[in-house]
């Protein structure tokens, strides 16, 4: 694992929340009706949209036994060099008041070849471009995008406090994000 200097300008990662699905407007409304379901106390057909989304996304970010992970192959074109170290996280998390899958890439993680860092060679444009390739494949209303800087406290109210996850420190907002891991 790279180490990351408290001074680096350098984000350590950036996350991608996949906004509810927009169209076709028939799986809008499943969705909606699953949204009322949980709401109501029974989850199951929320967790299954959610569990669909995320295998899907998975498939994405990580690949399968026999294709490489096509957002690798992505990342590789928009900034130009090959990548050697890959790390990426999916899960669901909460935005906007409803659950949604999440991509995370840890750009601290992210190596040429060689074994040289290159995760400043993605640029916030590079995410833009990345949160449109993902709102077109997931037909999503929205894609929130979250870079996480090292040492960067978030103020709650008056407060500055550290959120994690999976043990690692990534200050995020409590009003807006719930991650489940």
């Amino acid at each position: 694992m790279n180490v990351v200097s408290l001074h680096d300008p350098s984000p350590k990662d950036v996350t991608f929340f996949i906004g509810p699905v927009g169209s076709p407007s028939s799986l809008k409304e499943d969705y909606q009706k699953a949204v009322e379901q949980s709401a109501a106390g029974n989850t199951d057909a929320l967790d299954e949209l959610l569990e669909i989304q995320t295998h899907a996304l998975q498939d994405l970010a990580k690949g399968t036994e026999i294709a490489p992970p096509p957002l690798k192959g992505f990342i590789e074109s928009l900034i130009d060099c090959e990548i050697g170290n890959y790390s990426v996280f999916v899960s669901k998390g909460y935005m906007e008041r409803t659950w949604t899958p999440l991509v995370t890439i840890h750009l601290d993680r992210l190596t040429g070849i060689d074994g040289s860092p290159i995760g400043h060679l993605l640029t916030k444009r590079h995410g833009e471009v990345v949160a449109a390739l993902l709102g077109q494949t997931f037909k999503a209303e929205w894609i929130y995008t979250s870079w996480v800087y090292p040492g960067t406290p978030v103020e709650f109210g008056r407060k500055f406090m550290w959120l994690s996850y999976k043990g690692a420190g990534h200050p995020v907002r409590e009003d807006q994000i719930i991650l489940n891991a």
